[in-house]
């Protein structure tokens, strides 16, 4: 029950062409997990000039913190979730005893000692490809 990005979307979607539309994102996010360069798609009746329907999303999607930077005509066979060929996951820690100002929402503040060669070592065993479909919905 709490506002979402899609949500935002279709709402801001309605008040430019007037359409009940389903908007479909290629990932999801969980709550308090910031999206850059998620990609999205909705099937729209109307045209717009290139450019205009961007700004006319962005126009009624103030003052929610989301911004549409690119909006393109895909091929009819277009799926943001399933056309998606990566993602990229970015986790961030800040080590500091002060309170996080500008970054607070978007890093682990951790106020004691790190052991950056542990944490280093360990993290080798993140890189590369890795097979998630266990992760996966059955439906997926």
């Amino acid at each position: 029950n709490a506002p979402t990005v899609q949500g935002a979307l279709e709402t801001a979607v309605k008040a430019i062409c007037g359409e009940d539309v389903r908007v479909h994102g290629a990932g999801r996010t969980d709550a308090g997990v910031h999206a850059r360069g998620q990609v999205a798609h909705c099937d729209i009746a109307k045209h717009f000039p290139p450019g205009r329907f961007r700004d006319g999303l962005n126009a009624h999607l103030r003052p929610n913190p989301i911004g549409v930077l690119a909006a393109d005509i895909v091929p009819d066979d277009f799926e943001a979730r399933f056309s998606a060929t990566k993602r990229h996951y970015l986790y961030r820690i800040t080590n500091t005893r002060a309170n996080l100002a500008l970054d607070i929402g978007r890093v682990w503040r951790v106020p004691r000692a790190l052991d950056a060669d542990a944490m280093h070592k360990a993290a080798q065993r993140l890189l590369g490809k890795h097979d998630f479909t266990t992760f996966r919905d059955t439906e997926c």
